[in-house]
């Protein structure tokens, strides 16, 4: 397939900031760490697209899948453009939700909530309730993992460029990620993603997010209030430039940087 410039910011955000293949393995790959079985039931939480859950049921003829999102728009798009093209057998593999992700689903043995959607939930009650509905819609054998982001850098007024010039079915384009303010008083920052080709065409704020940006700490001790049994923190390792090269490990103990990347695992 030819490579062709698109302003479809669903699939943008694809070839950028997601990658659904990866992602699966790394969370079979702790949850097997952890419990020496392997994982067959997911619920991606703020799933959007939900082309994560469409990886996992793919990966293995086992495994299920929920996805919860709010956005009618952007559920339609995974239906129309993933979930269409999947076999019959899959698609009936998964449960599709059009709500509110605060809630008790049936039980699954992963929870995952990503592109850190958690920092939607602004108030310490409301992020708390969350993650004892999701504490509550684990199996026995059950975790729940979250993305988190930091650094010296990362409440500092920013724009952050990468060239994606890999990708297979759009032509090389800029992606860009603005941090466009931040409140020390409440924590609180305003996000902005944009995507840019070098003919320039450019789809500005094509994402917006409003976060509060919860701690490390904080979130560990929501986590054990919540009913989880413990969590562990799997920092991102940094390539020979200095840049996050994908590898994960858990610690107890990390110098700050300018910019870094973790998972936090909540054992249920």
């Amino acid at each position: 397939m030819k490579p062709v410039k698109t302003t479809d910011k669903h699939a943008l955000y694809l070839a950028s900031v997601q990658d659904p293949v990866s992602d699966v393995e790394r969370v079979s790959n702790i949850y097997k760490g952890h419990f020496s079985r392997e994982a067959l039931s997911f619920r991606e939480d703020f799933s959007g697209t939900f082309a994560l859950s469409c990886s996992w049921v793919q990966s293995n003829d086992k495994r299920s899948s929920i996805s919860i999102d709010i956005d009618h728009e952007t559920i339609e798009y995974g239906k129309k453009n993933y979930l269409a093209n999947m076999s019959a057998d899959e698609q009936s593999r998964m449960e599709v939700i059009e709500g509110d992700a605060l809630v008790k689903t049936s039980p699954v043995d992963i929870i995952a909530t990503f592109n850190f959607s958690y920092c939607l939930l602004h108030k310490r009650a409301e992020l708390l309730d969350y993650l004892k509905k999701c504490h509550a819609s684990l199996n026995e054998k059950g975790m729940m993992i979250i993305d988190i982001f930091g650094g010296s850098d990362s409440e500092i007024p920013e724009v952050q460029e990468r060239d994606i010039d890999n990708c297979e079915y759009i032509t090389p384009f800029i992606f860009e990620f603005e941090r466009k303010d931040f409140n020390p008083v409440t924590r609180l920052a305003n996000y902005g993603i944009h995507f840019k080709y070098p003919d320039g065409t450019e789809l500005v704020d094509a994402y917006t997010y409003h976060f509060r940006m919860w701690s490390i700490t904080e979130l560990r001790d929501l986590f054990e209030e919540a009913g989880f049994s413990r969590s562990i923190v799997y920092w991102e390792d940094f390539d020979d430039e200095g840049f996050g090269n994908g590898e994960f490990y858990p610690t107890e103990e990390e110098e700050n940087s300018v910019n870094w990347n973790a998972y936090i695992v909540a054992i249920r």
